[in-house]
């Protein structure tokens, strides 16, 4: 099981002190190393050279990687509506470094955030569909600046962007285990008690989010798509309203 952590920033957000942050967390999840492409580690980019990290970004303003010293990758990218920042917890880390990541930058003033399996991200946000004898796949929902892309095991909400899709925190508490805030306005929800148990509690947050409106609901998308009768043009063109 891997588990994705994704947290959104208003674009401007100051990516020097979002990494100083995160040079706070506990040691698996420190960043060590920068990268500019992804998966290519150099070991002379260490960001505790000051000098070679700042002309680094500098060069990089659009985003950039880091990892840990366990390899783990931290995406940080403004290249978007957004700023956004992801990393992939490695298998058989605690899920509560999850937790851990989503507070730890809470002073930044994250205004949409969440963590989960990435088998609940892919079933609430990938549609999967075979016309003739091709196989195809495609992300939905997932763009914030057209709606909240959903709501996963642990899911991050500020007031800005509640207000934003008019959705009241009530709407969304009433059916999360546990509430808590973290910052100015900002809302941590956790759904259910384990990432692990997503296929378990799948109904219950596939149904909130469709009787939520402002929050994407791949139900819509079911109900709109006739998966034996359509062409791959049609397809295409009925799923660019939820790329």
């Amino acid at each position: 099981m891997t588990l994705k952590v994704k947290l959104y920033f208003k674009n401007g957000v100051d990516t020097v002190g979002i990494v100083k942050d995160l040079l706070a967390l506990p040691a698996p999840l420190r960043p060590y190393y920068f990268a500019e492409d992804e998966g290519k580690i150099i070991k002379t980019n260490v960001i505790s050279d000051k000098v070679r990290f700042s002309d680094f970004r500098k060069n990089n303003e659009i985003g950039f990687f880091l990892y840990t010293k366990g390899k783990m990758m931290i995406d940080i990218s403004t290249n978007s509506g957004y700023a956004e920042i992801t990393v992939w917890l490695k298998k058989n880390m605690p899920e509560e470094y999850a937790h851990t990541f989503l507070k730890s930058l809470t002073k930044h003033n994250p205004i949409f955030g969440y963590a989960c399996d990435d088998d609940e991200y892919d079933h609430r946000n990938r549609y999967y569909i075979t016309i003739g004898k091709s196989h195809i796949q495609a992300w939905i929902g997932r763009r914030l600046e057209n709606n909240i892309p959903g709501v996963y095991w642990c899911t991050l909400f500020s007031d800005y962007i509640l207000q934003k899709y008019g959705v009241t925190l009530s709407d969304l508490a009433d059916e999360a285990i546990s509430v808590e805030t973290i910052g100015d306005k900002i809302y941590l929800l956790q759904f259910y008690h384990y990432a692990r148990d997503w296929k378990d509690n799948r109904e219950l947050l596939d149904d909130l989010c469709e009787r939520v409106s402002g929050i994407f609901s791949r139900r819509i998308v079911d109900a709109s798509i006739d998966r034996k009768n359509i062409s791959y043009l049609e397809f295409n063109e009925a799923l660019q309203q939820w790329r």
